[in-house]
């Protein structure tokens, strides 16, 4: 139980600087987008561009290229009829079209100062309704009717998305205009959830973790600490149940050989590592939005290596202990079993569908359930893990 303390602690302390550089990043870009909105409506009603690369430089520099940044490229290259053709291409091909879509329609919501301050990350740090929206779309319609553009199907097609008319944007993106926001056909969301998190939640996932696995019975255990990574995909963060299916890793750094049942011969063996192929499902006790804690179950089929290994040549079907102009194959000797595993997450939110959190678990591994084991490998482990999901 110690060694499950300490190794909690190490990982909490792990994990603070973590938590701390991404909050700071947040603030810092929270602060510069403030700052750049109030330059850039005055120019932008001056049509005064000279300072506008500057300005979404630094904005860029401290938050990555977003939908805003580009947005305003496209204007100002539409404005000063300069050529536009990359820079429209660039902007579709990163789906900006289906985040400013978003965010006209969250626009219109009557709880949209609360979806704006639940979800700023989301929104690029620039409210819903700001005025720096209606000066584009102001702009937009303009470009659309003056005589004095004449636009190519392209930048009249991204014209009708800047201003917000976007029945004639995906008349022309994609055929068809996409169906209307009907309130009575959206999914039920809880109360304290802004349906942009949940539209987010509702995406599939990766999970990336890393951590120790440690015996938690026996005086001298053959398998003690040990590094293990997985990778998993997830379903959706939106619903009661969730599932888990990937590979599991353990590096068996840290144990002492065994003995092992070879054609009635016993072979003194070392283990490189554990590999188990399985899933879990999972069930939300608790989800405000920014942390969710999920108990978990999971079962999986575990290969623990031997370094034992064969190769069969075959001819015709037929096996040979020699090379006949055949094909061959290699046989593998490992310790094989299954994996059970209780665990407990628990997740927070950092932006969109990004979260960061920590896994502990228990894992009960018969390993001489395979008859070819002859040394006893004690079943029973804890996990602690650090994860990331994106």
């Amino acid at each position: 139980m110690a060694k499950l303390f300490t190794l909690l602690l190490f990982l909490q302390l792990l994990a603070s600087p973590i938590f701390i550089r991404a909050n700071n990043n947040l603030q810092n870009c929270e602060q510069i987008t403030a700052i750049a909105l109030e330059k850039l409506i005055p120019a932008l009603q001056k049509n005064d561009y000279t300072q506008l690369e500057s300005i979404l430089s630094t904005v860029q520099s401290a938050c990555g290229e977003s939908e805003f940044t580009q947005r305003m490229r496209i204007i100002q290259a539409l404005i000063e009829k300069k050529t536009t053709a990359d820079l429209i291409a660039d902007y579709l091909s990163h789906n900006y079209h289906e985040v400013l879509t978003m965010r006209w329609d969250y626009s219109v919501e009557k709880e949209y100062r609360r979806i704006y301050q639940d979800n700023k990350a989301d929104f690029d740090y620039i409210p819903l309704n700001h005025p720096i929206d209606s000066l584009t779309k102001l702009k937009a319609n303009a470009l659309l009717v003056s005589s004095s553009y004449t636009l190519t199907a392209q930048e009249e097609q991204i014209s009708y998305l800047f201003a917000d008319q976007l029945d004639k944007f995906y008349q022309s993106y994609a055929g068809e205009a996409p169906q209307p926001i009907v309130e009575e056909t959206q999914p039920v969301v809880a109360e304290n959830v802004p349906r942009a998190t949940y539209d987010y939640n509702k995406r599939a996932g990766v999970v990336i973790a890393a951590g120790a696995e440690f015996p938690i019975t026996g005086s001298d255990p053959l398998f003690k600490t040990n590094p293990t990574v997985s990778v998993m995909y997830a379903s959706g963060l939106s619903s009661l149940f969730l599932l888990e299916g990937g590979l599991k890793i353990r590096i068996n750094s840290n144990d002492r050989s065994f003995d092992y049942n070879l054609y009635n011969e016993i072979e003194h063996v070392n283990s490189g590592a554990s590999f188990s192929i399985g899933g879990n499902v999972g069930i939300k006790a608790f989800d405000n939005d920014k942390i969710i804690i999920a108990p978990k179950a999971g079962l999986y089929f575990d290969v623990t290596t031997t370094g034992l290994s064969e190769v069969n040549y075959y001819d015709d079907g037929y096996y040979y202990d020699e090379y006949e102009e055949g094909g061959s194959s290699v046989q593998y000797h490992n310790v094989n079993t299954m994996r059970t595993t209780l665990g407990l997450n628990v997740m927070h939110h950092i932006a969109g569908k990004k979260y960061i959190g920590l896994e502990a678990a228990y894992h009960y591994i018969p390993y001489n359930w395979d008859s070819s084991l002859i040394t006893t490998i004690q079943p029973n482990y804890a996990s602690l893990q650090l994860f990331f999901r994106f």
